[in-house]
């Protein structure tokens, strides 16, 4: 059941994959996490690839980037989602908080600097980080840090909160940024959601695409907090969009999308990324499949990252 609804259920196509194909993939899984480790393949291409087997990576570039149904954002952490998404997260850019941790210093002594990095967006249109100069007086360099620059980390902020919008990624995967409102189409842009219904549909969209989960399953697919998102989950058992049940061997009490089946049989042999929805909760993966990748290989890259996924699904 949770192999059908993560899309290993139907046949791969018998011709090349394209546009169409990827798209139906991304809005099965609701979010590809985006990760460029690149030991075989950056992550986010290899999930497509172990549903649709190989394709053209110009065409994920080009649906993403080009064709206005996806975006980016944070949602599981950094990933691609479908654009009606975005205003679901709209509750969370208002609360975000600035990364690198201890940012929020440099943009309190240096407000005006911020403002200008916006400013000069809206007015010379997309840039990258390395379009931008550094505050007077200060250094460049964040040394440590993921962001590793202060105009990177300057548009970062404004990318959270979302001001900024990723329109397209350069061939060294440096992210691009425009106004939020110059990428989104506008009537997702302009949407508001309310922030329980906001949690409800995240929450919808996760069990759509687990299939059956436990509360922490779900809250992680989207990186919820669990005090949050148990007082939704009860209210998506009122609706009867999810319902309560029990699976023998869990712990915790499981929940059940309403669309959830149960296939005749899964034959599927795909090779996984350690950053597919498959397996990237480990809970999980050590509840579904008895097996879990240790965090040092986790960050080394070795073949342990890689897993071959043999599932077969009996029919009943």
């Amino acid at each position: 059941m949770s192999l059908e609804a993560q899309g290993f259920g139907r046949p791969r196509p018998k011709r090349p994959p394209g546009s169409r194909d990827l798209a139906r993939v991304i809005r099965r899984l609701g979010l590809l996490q985006i990760d460029f480790v690149n030991v075989l393949a950056p992550a986010h291409y290899q999930v497509p690839f172990s549903r649709l087997g190989p394709y053209a990576r110009t065409h994920l570039d080009d649906l993403v980037y080009r064709g206005r149904q996806f975006t980016e954002h944070w949602a599981h952490v950094a990933s691609i989602i479908p654009v009606e998404t975005w205003p679901l997260l709209r509750h969370r850019m208002e609360r975000h908080q600035v990364r690198p941790w201890g940012f929020e210093k440099i943009m309190e002594v240096n407000p005006g600097y911020i403002d200008w990095v916006l400013d000069q967006v809206r007015t010379r249109g997309p840039l990258v980080a390395d379009d931008l100069r550094e505050p007077d007086g200060a250094m460049r360099r964040i040394p440590g840090a993921w962001f590793s620059s202060v105009p990177r980390a300057a548009l970062e902020s404004h990318f959270g909160r979302g001001l900024l919008a990723v329109a397209n990624r350069l061939p060294n995967f440096a992210r691009v940024y425009d106004l939020a409102e110059r990428v989104l189409p506008p009537q997702h842009h302009a949407r508001k959601v309310e922030s329980h219904d906001a949690q409800r549909q995240l929450l919808r969209l996760a069990g759509r695409a687990l299939g059956i989960a436990t509360a922490a399953d779900l809250a992680d697919y989207y990186r919820m907090p669990i005090g949050e998102t148990r007082p939704r989950l009860a209210e998506l058992v009122e609706s009867g969009d999810l319902r309560m049940v029990r699976v023998d061997g869990w712990d915790a009490a499981a929940y059940l999308d309403r669309q959830a089946r149960i296939p005749r049989s899964i034959d599927a042999v795909s090779l996984l990324s350690p950053f597919d929805p498959v397996v990237w909760y480990r809970p999980r993966a050590m509840r579904l499949f008895q097996f879990e990748i240790s965090h040092r290989d986790f960050r080394a890259g070795t073949s342990a990252e890689m897993g071959l996924l043999r599932a077969a699904v009996p029919a009943g």
